[in-house]
């Protein structure tokens, strides 16, 4: 096995790790259906469908059935606004009690995760997978698979 591929198992390895920290101690599925809207309400609350498209990159059709699955649950509450078919979506109390529980959980994970190293060694590590990731993007790596919906929609 050559450096590079050792390299990269390790990163493969801390990856899955902290996939899996997540996973224990923090909330699930936070960046996908529900909890990827309560997530975006939390910084554009009563924002239109229109505009929350554009934030959580899904079409309108996926983030009316996450709004509706919301509503039902009693996070949010979806609203007529001006225009003609468009409506906003706000967060209900249990709804902002919800998603402050999960950033707070995902705030402490994270800390967790990273306490072991120094405000340095966390700049040295954000700039180097930075330039990794555009490396790969550069060489085509995009994270789209072939034969599936070219969506990067967080909503489904």
């Amino acid at each position: 096995m050559t450096e590079a591929v050792q390299t990269l198992a390790q990163l493969k390895k801390t990856s899955k790790l902290t996939r899996l920290a997540f996973h224990k101690n923090g909330p699930k599925s936070f960046k996908r259906g529900q909890g990827a809207l309560l997530n975006a309400l939390l910084e554009n609350d009563g924002s239109t469908q229109r505009d929350l498209v554009n934030v959580l990159g899904c079409d309108r059709g996926e983030l009316k059935g996450v709004a509706k699955k919301a509503e039902r649950n009693g996070y949010v509450t979806i609203e007529d606004a001006e225009g003609a078919r468009t409506y906003a979506i706000k967060l209900t109390e249990r709804g902002r009690e919800v998603a402050e529980k999960r950033v707070a959980a995902n705030n402490k994970t994270a800390e967790d995760i990273l306490d072991c190293l120094s405000a340095d060694e966390r700049a040295q590590l954000n700039a180097i997978t930075e330039k990794l990731i555009l490396s790969m993007k550069d060489k085509g790596v995009n994270g789209k698979k072939k034969g599936r919906k070219a969506s990067h929609c967080c909503c489904h």
